[in-house]
């Protein structure tokens, strides 16, 4: 009697796991796209505002495994990342305080840190992360595979 009372207590509590890691992912994920399918991976820009970026030493964003997002243009950056409803924020983010000799990079971290404070519509396509606020626009890929 008291190993089925033992064992039902144990499926519940399976069973409610399980509910609520169905939930969460409902929450953070639109589209399939959560925090975990995005670590491990750099993304380089590719345009902002429909502008190309040109040049050998593009801009980064990663995420990592443990919930970070974090990234390069002239400066680092560093938060912790959250993304629900395709809305990805990251407060109480660090970034390095050197000037950008380049204006388009001074304007891409002054708007990119501004999403990421204030929360970005992310959108992936592909290859390409797409982060969107305030009819602004940038665009991310991944790299191409080397033949």
């Amino acid at each position: 009697m008291c190993f089925a009372r033992i064992a039902a207590c144990c499926l519940l509590c399976v069973a409610l796991s399980a509910c609520a890691a169905q939930r969460r992912d409902a929450d953070e994920s639109v589209g399939g796209l959560t925090l975990e399918s995005l670590a491990g991976r750099v993304y380089y820009l590719v345009s902002m505002d429909g502008r190309s970026f040109e040049g050998g030493n593009a801009p980064e964003l990663d995420f990592t495994r443990e919930g970070r997002v974090a990234g390069r243009a002239c400066n680092r950056f560093s938060g912790e990342a959250k993304l629900v409803n395709g809305t990805l924020t990251a407060k109480n983010a660090a970034i390095t305080r050197m000037a950008c000799f380049q204006p388009f990079l001074n304007e891409l971290e002054q708007i990119l840190f501004d999403m990421l404070q204030n929360g970005v519509q992310i959108r992936m396509d592909g290859n390409r992360l797409t982060l969107a606020r305030d009819g602004h626009a940038l665009a991310y890929a991944l790299p191409s595979p080397k033949p």
